[in-house]
């Protein structure tokens, strides 16, 4: 069931595929890198934030409307950067495991079988020239493609919902609240200056953004969107989601910065 596999790195320049084992087109895996990186990173603000070693998914494929992905994000001992934050940190990477659509539902049923071989393997990999080596990462996929095949499965256990997500942005949602606390669901290019508050739902990292955008904000308005998001968390996503409030600009600033990326990539 699993088709493929592509290894993104974080360069010294941004997201860049490093190897490609898939049917997917090069074009398209850079849009993959940019895209899938940036959202993951999203609200990765420290280390202890970092959701490294799980797997995430599934993530729809830029351009291919079949096609979903898994990912795992970890870090490697760069071989050569002038980028003190990597330098210090490792390089940023992931693993992303293609399949059809059509056997989500089958995929989600491996799902914690294909995190625990996925994150034994990614762990072995230490140094950043691994992640190019061609051979090894053949016989990742072909361990994993064994999990999906060989597996059997008992009789009588459910499936796994599948994560909601917005298919052409990825895994993001926007909404913002009028003064009554009505949610309003905003297109992906909107211009969200024009907003108070925005309602990010991030649903690869299970995560909902509650972002103040302006420096002076009604605190009624403050308090309805909070409210919002934990009715979204409990009504939608049955609790399994972390609310952020954000009010520092800095990081508002980081946030909108990576949204204005996605956008840009995925027009």
């Amino acid at each position: 069931m699993i088709s493929g596999l592509i290894v993104t790195t974080m360069t010294d320049m941004g997201p860049y595929p490093l190897l490609n084992l898939s049917p997917i087109s090069e074009d398209t895996t850079v849009k993959l890198s940019v895209i899938g990186m940036t959202i993951l990173s999203m609200g990765a603000g420290t280390l202890a934030e970092r959701t490294h070693y799980r797997l995430h998914g599934s993530i729809p494929i830029p351009d291919s409307p079949n096609l979903e992905a898994l990912a795992m994000s970890f870090t490697v001992t760069p071989t050569e950067t002038t980028d003190v934050r990597i330098d210090q940190y490792g390089r940023e990477s992931t693993i992303w495991l293609i399949f059809e659509s059509v056997n989500r539902e089958k995929i989600f049923l491996h799902h914690r079988s294909i995190e625990t071989a996925l994150k034994k393997e990614a762990k072995s990999i230490r140094e950043e020239n691994e992640l190019s080596n061609a051979e090894t990462m053949k016989n990742l996929l072909n361990r994993i493609k064994r999990i999906t095949q060989d597996i059997s499965l008992e009789e009588g256990v459910a499936p796994v919902e599948p994560p909601h997500y917005v298919a052409e942005r990825g895994g993001l949602e926007f909404h913002t609240i009028d003064m009554s606390g009505n949610l309003i669901t905003l297109e992906p290019m909107t211009d969200f200056s024009t907003h108070s508050v925005l309602i990010l739902v991030n649903s690869i990292i299970k995560r909902i953004f509650t972002i103040q955008l302006r420096d002076s904000v009604p605190q009624r308005l403050i308090y309805l969107a909070s409210r919002t998001a934990l009715n979204l968390n409990s009504n939608r996503f049955k609790n399994e989601f972390k609310i952020q409030n954000v009010t520092d600009p800095l990081e508002r600033e980081m946030i909108l910065e990576k949204i204005g990326i996605i956008q840009k990539i995925g027009t």
